[in-house]
């Protein structure tokens, strides 16, 4: 399966890559995302869900060298590769089970409200409707998508969640050529 066509992601660019970060930086959402444009009648099944996970994490790693890249260009004290935080992972090593809907809807919400670091609004009410308001802008009707919540063990991009707060993955694939990598790990 040949790479997927990268459309956005939470880091600013493409189609909702602005509305993304906004959140990001206003609110401190910590939940990232990058959408893939896959091929119309793809087979949507674990290989396709597999490759979403895949290209996710190297995308994601992408984003984390270049911040220290910029992190370097500016600061007076270079970091060397051996200071530096590299994302590794081992697809291989992966799980994955379907989930549906309501399961998905739930964790979500957790990881978009409660964060280590309580995301910016005024109210709990507040936090809830952000929340819905991004998935409907981001996902649209959730039940067009076939679903899968990944382990967190096969990627060191894991460990600062899985320390505490909690670390999530999920790849989420339509028919109509939308697959999503989204996920959170993070301490305080």
């Amino acid at each position: 399966m040949d790479e997927f066509q990268l459309v956005s992601d939470s880091f600013g660019s493409g189609e909702h890559g602005e509305y993304l970060l906004d959140l990001d930086n206003r609110l401190g959402v910590v939940v990232e995302c990058f959408l893939f444009a896959i091929p119309l009648g793809c087979r949507n099944d674990v290989m396709l869900h597999a490759k979403i996970a895949s290209q996710g994490m190297d995308e994601r790693s992408k984003r984390n060298e270049e911040y220290y890249s910029e992190l370097n260009l500016h600061s007076a004290d270079k970091l060397n590769p051996n200071q530096r935080f590299c994302i590794s992972y081992d697809i291989t090593a992966a799980t994955s089970q379907p989930t549906d809907v309501n399961e998905f809807t739930q964790e979500y919400t957790y990881a978009f409200v409660d964060p280590p670091y309580p995301i910016r609004c005024s109210s709990t009410d507040e936090k809830l409707s952000r929340c819905s308001q991004a998935m409907t802008r981001l996902f649209g009707d959730l039940s067009e998508f076939t679903m899968r919540k990944w382990s967190t063990n096969w990627s060191n991009y894991f460990d600062a969640g899985n320390e505490w707060w909690g670390a999530f993955l999920w790849t989420l694939a339509s028919d109509d050529g939308r697959g999503w990598w989204i996920g959170a790990s993070t301490t305080d």
